[in-house]
């Protein structure tokens, strides 16, 4: 290979890889000033004045109308709060045990992990629009589908604007706010919380519905088929120690 050939090649590489890092999303977590009640109505002056994550990315779009996903989050010494706005025209839920295939209902996603260094290991949290919880540890070493992977997240509520399961009308969407206590996963990091500065890798979803079925994400991941279990591709946040007002 020639010289100047060599030069375009590596002009080209260093812009593909910075092309690459930029699609990775980050968000600055700002403190709550007030107390944030876990209620599903985002009603509070601090959900107000916290900033959106950006549009969800529809990597694998092929019919159907966009519905969009807005995500804000909080954190104080004690947890992390995060809500989602979801959009939804025809609301839909079929699975009401804990631990059920949430996935397949109208759903949204937290997948987090407070140590990236460490990035097979993570908590994904699978929550359906009324509020029904899949939990799975991917670091037990056992496969996900087994019982032994399960938690739980203790904090969780949900408003619905519309009717579930009544494709005869048309709905306005559903909210739901969660709080995850830090102290209550010691298997993910050494840390009882986060400190200023600290970074986190999050994969943000939204999936499954009946009509019209959602696969979005806040950070894009690749390939022909739906799948969000690459935390390689996962955004990031940071806690900032600033208020949110």
């Amino acid at each position: 290979m020639k010289m100047g050939n060599i030069m375009v090649f590596l002009v080209v590489s260093v812009c593909l890889q910075t092309i690459a890092f930029a699609e990775i999303p980050e968000y600055s977590v700002k403190r709550n000033k007030e107390k944030i009640v876990i209620d599903g109505i985002l009603d509070e002056a601090d959900w107000e004045a916290a900033e959106p994550g950006g549009d969800f990315v529809f990597s694998w779009w092929k019919e159907g109308e966009k519905e969009q996903t807005e995500v804000k989050m909080l954190w104080d010494d004690n947890f992390l709060y995060v809500s989602y706005r979801c959009d939804d025209k025809h609301i839909f839920a079929d699975h009401y045990n804990t631990n059920a295939d949430t996935y397949k209902d109208d759903c949204v996603e937290l997948f987090w992990n407070p140590s990236p260094e460490g990035q097979k290991k993570y908590n994904m949290f699978e929550i359906n629009c009324m509020g029904n919880l899949l939990s799975v540890y991917t670091g037990s070493g056992k496969s996900i589908h087994e019982r032994i992977s399960r938690i739980m997240v203790p904090h969780i509520a949900q408003t619905i604007r519309g009717t579930v399961n009544n494709d005869d009308d048309i709905d306005t969407g559903w909210i739901i706010e969660m709080a995850v206590r830090f102290s209550d996963y010691p298997e993910l990091s050494i840390k009882t919380k986060p400190d200023p500065g600290d970074m986190w890798r999050v994969g943000l979803n939204r999936c499954g519905g009946k009509i019209n079925p959602q696969h979005s994400q806040w950070s894009p991941e690749k390939g022909d088929k739906p799948s969000f279990h690459r935390p390689d591709h996962f955004g990031k946040i940071f806690f900032i120690n600033d208020s949110v007002r």
